[in-house]
C-alpha cells in the first residue's frame, strides 16, 4: 500500500499593494484560472470581489465554495483563526492566497505565519506586491512611504497597468523604483494578469510540469528564440523567456547556495530537482520566487537515475542563457574541485617578497 503523502505544510502567497493598484483584478484572474488546486483565498472585503455566479456552488457563511475547487473567505477578526479553520477542513487547500489591505504592512501580515505552533502545517511562499504604475509617484509622502514599503519586502513586485503609460515612461518609473530598491524583480502586467508560476506553485516542483504549464497560461519563448514583436506591442504582459538546464554531474551545495544567491534580478522564478553529491540518495528541491529562494530536501530517488532538472523564467529577453549555463556548471563536483585544487596551487606558488 502506499503511504499517503501529507498535505501539510500548505504553501501560502501574500498579495499586497497600495489601494487601487489592482490586486482585486489579479484575485479575479486567479480564481477564473484553470489551475487545477484547491486554492483558498482570503480577502479583507469579499464584498469587493466580483465573481461570477457561474462559479458559486456554495455558500455557508463566510466562505463561498467555487466550482473551479477555490473557496474564498472573509478576514474580519482574526486572520490566524480563519487560517486554522480552513486547514481543518476535511479537504484542506492545497494552496492559500491572502489579501492584504492597500494600508497594511505585509511584513507583519507574514509573521502571523511564521509562528512556531503554525510553521508546521503553513509555509510563507512569496510576497507579491502589485502597483499602480500609473499613480505610484502621484502618491502623497505618506502614502508613498507605505506603498515603497510594500515594495521593499516583496519578492515579486507587479508593476500593473502598463498599457495605459508610454514607453518612456514607463522606463522612467522602473529606473526610479530600481533606484530606491535595488536587484527589485519588477514583473510587468496588464489587467492583474500575472502567470500563474509567478503567483502559486503550480509546478509542483517539477521542472516539465511547470514548462507545460506555462504554455498554457502565458506566451513563453525559449531563450534564444525570435518573439512575436507584434503580439508584444500591444499585450506585452504576457510575453516571457524561459530556459531549461539538465545535468547528471552531482553539484555541490554550497556551490549552488552562493549562485542562486547572485541570480540576475531579470529572473523572476527558478524551480526543480537537483542531485547533490552532499546527499546523494535523495532530491534537493530548488524554489526561486523573486528575491525568495529555499532549497530543502524531497524523496529519494529510487530506481531514478540522479538528474539534475532546472527552469528558469525571467521578463522577455532577460535571460544571458550562456552566463546561467555557465553559472549552474560551476557548481558541478568536478568544477568546484578544479577551483579549489587551483587555488591550492596558487597559495602554494606564492613566493616572498
Amino acid at each position: 500500500m502506499t503511504e499517503k503523502q501529507s498535505p501539510f505544510p500548505v504553501p501560502l502567497t501574500i498579495v499586497t499593494g497600495f489601494l487601487g493598484a489592482g490586486k482585486t483584478t489579479l484575485l479575479n484572474y486567479i480564481l477564473h484560472a484553470d489551475h487545477g488546486l484547491r486554492i483558498a483565498v482570503l480577502v479583507n472585503d469579499f464584498g469587493a470581489i466580483n465573481i461570477d455566479s457561474a462559479l458559486i456552488v456554495d455558500v455557508e457563511g463566510e466562505t463561498v465554495s467555487l466550482s473551479n475547487g477555490c473557496i474564498c473567505c472573509t478576514i474580519r477578526d482574526d486572520l490566524l483563526m480563519e487560517t486554522v479553520r480552513l486547514l481543518k477542513r476535511s479537504e484542506p487547500p492545497e494552496y492559500i492566497i491572502v489579501e492584504t489591505s492597500g494600508v497594511s504592512d505585509p511584513m507583519a501580515v507574514a509573521m502571523t505565519f511564521l509562528m512556531p505552533d503554525l510553521q508546521p502545517y503553513v509555509t510563507v511562499d512569496s510576497i507579491l506586491t502589485v502597483v499602480d504604475s500609473e499613480q505610484l509617484f502621484t502618491l502623497d509622502d505618506d502614502y508613498m512611504q507605505v506603498a515603497m514599503g510594500q515594495i521593499d519586502v516583496a519578492d515579486i513586485v507587479i508593476l500593473n497597468k502598463v498599457d495605459r503609460l508610454a514607453p518612456e515612461k514607463l522606463a522612467e518609473v522602473k529606473d526610479k523604483i530600481a533606484a530606491m530598491i535595488p536587484d527589485v524583480r519588477l514583473l510587468e502586467t496588464s489587467y492583474g494578469r500575472a502567470p500563474l508560476e509567478m503567483v502559486i506553485g503550480v509546478g509542483k516542483y517539477a521542472p516539465e510540469k511547470l514548462v507545460a504549464r506555462a504554455t498554457q497560461d502565458i506566451h513563453v519563448h525559449e531563450a534564444g528564440e525570435q518573439a512575436d514583436h507584434d503580439h508584444e506591442a500591444h499585450d506585452h504582459s504576457l510575453v516571457f523567456s524561459t530556459w531549461s538546464w539538465t545535468s547528471d554531474e552531482p553539484l555541490v551545495i554550497h556551490a549552488v547556495r552562493e549562485m542562486v544567491d547572485q541570480l540576475p534580478a531579470t529572473i523572476f522564478r527558478c524551480k526543480g530537482v537537483l542531485n547533490l553529491t552532499d546527499f546523494p540518495e535523495r532530491r534537493a528541491v530548488l524554489q526561486v520566487v523573486g528575491r525568495r529562494a529555499g532549497l530543502h530536501l524531497g524523496a529519494a530517488w529510487g530506481d531514478i537515475h540522479p538528474t539534475s532538472q532546472i527552469v528558469v523564467i525571467a521578463a522577455q529577453g532577460g535571460l544571458d542563457t550562456d552566463d546561467l549555463r555557465a553559472r549552474f556548471e560551476a557548481c558541478s563536483v568536478s568544477r568546484t574541485e578544479q577551483d579549489q585544487a587551483a587555488q591550492i596551487v596558487g597559495v602554494n606558488g606564492m613566493g616572498t617578497a
